[in-house]
């Protein structure tokens, strides 16, 4: 006798093939991984489409369905079966309708709901449309070709161990074991050296300029060069900066560098104070302290170490100096909040009228993210509507945000392009080069720099976004710190009540902590903040399939006749 398979039959279906494809996507990524780099996102889903594909068509059943002794039972049609079961699982399944609704790299959304509608009208219907359904047996004992149910228990404990060794070794071989050492939570699969072969390439032959050379190089081009900088926060890339405007043949032919970071209205005081002779060290440090107080634009306040660091550097190399490198604050005073959705023009303007005003010839421009981008809506974008073709824009190394996490209600960093650019750029003997994008194997990758998945710019190549690439420090070596000395002096503790007496949605007690001293945070625990994530799950999944695994086991001791 046939009897359709119960509610709850289902769902431990469901979850016994869920975890198998999610153990198959493992082992298929380790087998692949010299050639290519499988992302779990999107590698994860189509092996779950075909494990059904294969399973159905080859098989008539999965593992699931083994355990409970059902198989397909096909009711017939025009089409053969074999097509149905394709059009079947791609359109109906649960990872098939995430693929269509979330698998594409630009998420349009009047595309993805439409698809998402058609696959939702395709399941209410499907037993109609495909004519398959899957009955199990209800007779003692197994028939011809049946697996037992103990060794599908023991075929899909075997499964996990076997995609647990892949995903070990893949990990060990395709990472530097003793930089994981004291961080092995953070250690999971990344792209092998072959997969990465045509960037290395590149890289070797004539990708690899000095930084300084490569952006001064761009003077010879363009007028205006804009670096996009990584998270505010991150120390290293402002030794970069610091050594490139530092470099003389900069201090002669640009002079003038533009900032994201400060008020417009606080130029003259910053140029007041580095004109300044201060008796000591000390006093110097309490001067710029007081002076970053007066110079908020739109945060209570601004407690990165690196800016404190960096202006308190450049006070020592121009203070004196008849030719100083001018740094001109781009921003404004956001106490009046209400244009601040037009915060870009406003920066390119406060730049582009002062370029025309002084007949400056050259600058430079630190901007953050979507800031230095050349399209509309971006500071990068009035510059170079100002300065038609005489503006570039070169992106410092940096990251890209987790679609998974954002959908969790999480903003989550990970390496750009699945961490294969760092794998190359790691094969480099200097830790610090540049490079144009146009005509290099990287420029024509498709954009995935902290932009979100609905976002158009999604459509675009890295060469059609920025003019150059510099990588300068691994994310490894990266580190992100806040907090500065004299920071919360009486008289600069003043001065943030005041401001925050008149700023809404801030709060002093934001800050509190870095009356402790300094805060500090590597680059692994920030970049691979999802690598410890994917691990956790991974262990997670294991754990709940032991658990499967033993309620499949009560269900064979304790039912006979049902399995």
């Amino acid at each position: 006798m046939k009897k359709h398979l119960s509610f709850l039959q289902r769902c431990l279906v469901f979850l016994i093939d869920a975890t198998a494809a999610f153990f198959l996507y493992h082992i298929v990524a380790w087998i692949i991984s010299y050639f290519y780099f499988f992302p779990f996102f999107h590698g994860f889903l189509l092996i779950w489409v075909l494990y059904y594909i294969v399973g159905y068509w080859a098989c008539g059943q999965t593992l699931g369905l083994a355990f409970f002794h059902a198989r397909l039972a096909d009711g017939g049609g025009r089409c053969p079966l074999g097509l149905r079961i394709v059009l079947r699982e791609i359109f109906t399944s649960l990872p098939g309708i995430v693929l269509w609704t979330l698998g594409w790299h630009y998420l349009f959304m009047p595309k993805s709901l439409l698809l998402c509608l058609l696959c939702c009208v395709l399941v209410a219907f499907r037993k109609k449309v495909f004519r398959i359904s899957f009955v199990r047996s209800d007779g003692y004992g197994l028939q011809p070709g049946q697996l037992s149910g103990k060794k599908v228990i023991g075929a899909y404990l075997m499964l996990m161990v076997v995609a647990t060794a892949a995903r070990m070794v893949n990990t060990v071989s395709t990472n530097n074991v003793d930089s994981f050492t004291n961080t092995f939570r953070y250690a999971v699969p990344r792209p092998t050296l072959h997969s990465v072969g045509k960037y290395v390439d590149f890289l070797e032959k004539d990708g690899c300029r000095d930084i300084n050379d490569y952006v001064l190089g761009l003077f010879k081009t363009y007028d205006h060069v804009i670096l996009c900088e990584r998270l505010h926060t991150e120390m290293t890339q402002y030794d970069m900066i610091y050594n490139l405007v530092t470099d003389q043949r900069f201090v002669d032919s640009v002079g003038v560098m533009f900032t994201e970071v400060g008020n417009v209205d606080s130029r003259n005081a910053y140029k007041t104070f580095v004109s300044t002779t201060f008796p000591n060290d000390t006093a110097v440090e309490k001067g710029l302290a007081s002076f970053l107080m007066d110079n908020q634009s739109v945060h209570l306040l601004w407690p990165n170490t690196n800016w404190f660091n960096f202006l308190n550097r450049m006070y020592y190399f121009n203070h004196g100096r008849d030719k100083q490198v001018d740094i001109l604050f781009a921003d404004r005073n956001w106490l009046d909040r209400s244009l601040l959705y037009a915060r870009d023009s406003i920066m390119a303007d406060n730049i582009i009228s002062t370029i025309k005003a002084d007949s400056l010839k050259k600058s430079l421009t630190i901007m953050n993210y979507r800031h230095a981008y050349l399209t509309p809506g971006n500071c990068g974008y009035y510059l170079e509507r100002a300065f038609p073709g005489k503006v570039a824009n070169v992106m410092i190394n940096s990251s890209g945000i987790s679609l998974p996490a954002l959908l969790l209600g999480k903003e989550m960093l990970v390496l750009l392009q699945h961490g294969k650019w760092d794998v190359a750029c790691e094969q480099v003997e200097s830790s610090a080069f540049a490079f144009d994008f146009a005509g290099s194997p990287f420029g024509k990758d498709a954009f995935d720099h902290f932009v979100l998945p609905w976002s158009p710019l999604n459509a675009k190549c890295y060469q059609d976004m920025f003019t150059g690439y510099i990588y300068y420090k691994s994310p490894s070596e990266q580190y992100i710190s806040m907090g500065y000395s004299h920071m919360f002096d009486p008289e600069n503790v003043e001065k943030l009540k005041e401001r925050n007496s008149v700023l809404t949605g801030y709060s002093m007690r934001s800050w509190e902590f870095l009356k402790n001293g300094l805060y500090r945070q590597q680059g692994t625990v920030i970049y691979y903040e999802q690598a410890c994530m994917d691990n956790t799950v991974y262990l997670a999944v294991c754990l709940f399939t032991i658990l499967i695994a033993c309620v499949m086991l009560v269900a064979c001791k304790h039912s006979v006749k049902q399995i």
